[in-house]
């Protein structure tokens, strides 16, 4: 069985292996004349207790800063989601910052990401070797950051993966899955079956891929778990508060709804829509918790989202990236999936900020 160890100081590991500090401080820093078994020794026991070295105090004596560039866009489909990363931003600063953190934000429309491409070129430009990239257009992403890996960059993708792009790592869901929760969830609601009616953004660049992954896993779970249920047609193409307003009231007029899965993100409007056509008896399932429903959540107008930590996972790239920089830690994965949390009125105080 593998021995696990606090953390040592220097100083610990020297009493451990009788050596000095000082002999341990050349080898670490490839300095002085060290006897090859003396090195051997010191190497062995900085492995054996898993010695990280801690350069926050040489940091601030030298004033050296770690610079990172997030690559960000303004969304209209999620209203949330940049204002939500700048929270992950703020609390990587809070925890490094003093250690020498520095996060530059480059923030451009999501219906402009050509923009995203000058914003690179600009961080690149100002010295900035460290990037968080969250793509408005994937596609369109790909070659800068195959660009950045050539000239030895590191990038690590945000909630937005980028198909065949060499970064280093993506942080975000596993949408397909959220998708097969989803329709878990509502089919369980739903025990003696019902319909569904399922509210899909108009497709962009920026939510094509992870609306699709969504849509297919709901689709997948339904049909192979719940066969009482049954799936009215779609409303799809859905693009603003008019757009779904408009067809969400006919389809109540028009058709017997049991229970609704919202992926146009927009669920204070499908609220505010259930209300005043006095529909609340509905079921009301979507993705991600932001303060614009937090109401509708406590009063069970929205009985359930699936939600992702997306200022966690903000957090997480500015941690890997400042640990790379600062420590030479190499990032572990090239994928790491948030926890999937189902919050309902009764839990949903765990998860507000």
């Amino acid at each position: 069985m593998e021995e696990r160890y606090a953390r040592l100081t220097l100083e610990d590991i020297a009493k451990e292996i009788n050596i000095s500090r000082t002999t341990i401080y050349k080898v670490i820093n490839n300095k002085g004349t060290v006897s090859e078994k003396t090195k051997s020794a010191v190497l062995s026991a900085l492995e054996k207790y898993h010695y990280t070295p801690n350069n926050n105090a040489r940091n601030l004596a030298m004033n050296r800063s770690y610079v990172i560039a997030l690559i960000n866009y303004i969304s209209t489909d999620a209203i949330y989601f940049s204002s939500t990363i700048e929270q992950g931003v703020l609390q990587a600063i809070e925890s490094y910052g003093d250690h020498g953190l520095v996060v530059n934000r480059y923030t451009s429309p999501v219906n402009q990401p050509d923009k995203q491409i000058t914003d690179v070129k600009n961080a690149y430009a100002a010295g900035i070797r460290h990037f968080i990239i969250s793509a408005a257009d994937p596609d369109l992403l790909c070659p800068v950051v195959a660009d950045l890996k050539a000239k030895e960059c590191s990038v690590i993708l945000l909630s937005k993966p980028i198909p065949d792009a060499p970064a280093d790592a993506f942080i975000g869901i596993d949408d397909y899955k959220s998708g097969r929760l989803a329709a878990q969830l509502l089919g369980k609601m739903l025990p003696d079956g019902g319909n569904l009616q399922l509210l899909v953004a108009k497709k962009s660049l920026s939510n094509y891929a992870a609306t699709t992954a969504k849509f297919r896993g709901f689709l997948d779970r339904i049909s192979s778990s719940f066969p009482s249920i049954s799936l009215l047609p779609i409303l799809n193409e859905l693009d603003g508060k008019s757009s779904i307003d408009a067809a969400l009231t006919d389809a109540l007029k028009s058709r017997q709804i049991h229970g609704i899965l919202d992926l146009t993100y927009r669920l204070d409007i499908i609220s505010d829509i259930l209300i005043r056509e006095k529909r609340t008896d509905i079921l009301l399932v979507g993705m991600d918790l932001f303060p614009e429903i937090e109401d509708h959540l406590a009063r069970q107008i929205i009985d359930a989202v699936i939600f992702q930590n997306l200022k966690a996972q903000t957090f997480l790239a500015c941690r890997l990236l400042f640990e790379y920089m600062c420590y030479g830690q190499t990032i572990e994965k090239d994928t790491w999936y948030s926890k999937l949390e189902i919050v309902m009125s009764e839990n949903m105080e765990y998860f507000l900020s």
